[in-house]
């Protein structure tokens, strides 16, 4: 796991790589690439703990974490890398996003990708960014 605390003057003072785990695949399992933003560090810290036991078993596949502060997304260069991230990802999960402004920029991210994503995840946030929702057939797109 690569741990890099720098910090991009905002509120927080981590860049997302500190929450970016990334496995050699040395089982040759399918890698499962998994790209969150959150609001708060302790939630994030949750999502680790399960995405490493998950990795110390890997019986089925190999799970890769991208994780990024909510607030972490007005920095353009970490938002660029947001977007590359997102690009090849499996599933995206998002949380607690109410700053309109960013909640926009997430929904055009996540739109492009979204009907090739197994799962967009989005936990209570504006419905601009509620309606990305899939999982399976599933879908909130239709929702008002």
């Amino acid at each position: 796991m690569k741990c890099v605390a720098i910090g991009n003057g905002l509120f927080t003072q981590t860049t997302p790589e500190v929450h970016r785990i990334v496995l050699e695949n040395d089982h040759n399992l399918r890698t499962v690439k998994i790209v969150y933003e959150d609001l708060q560090a302790q939630y994030q810290s949750s999502l680790i703990a399960a995405v490493i036991t998950l990795n110390s078993k890997r019986k089925h596949a190999s799970y890769e974490v991208l994780g990024y502060l909510v607030e972490e997304l007005w920095d353009v260069v970490t938002y660029k890398t947001f977007c590359k991230d997102l690009e090849d990802a499996n599933i995206f999960i998002g949380s607690l996003i109410f700053v309109e402004e960013l909640a926009l920029k997430i929904k055009a991210t996540v739109e492009k990708e979204r009907e090739r994503l197994d799962a967009v995840l989005v936990f209570p946030s504006m419905a601009e960014v509620m309606r990305l929702n899939k999982l399976g057939s599933f879908s909130m797109s239709q929702l008002r």
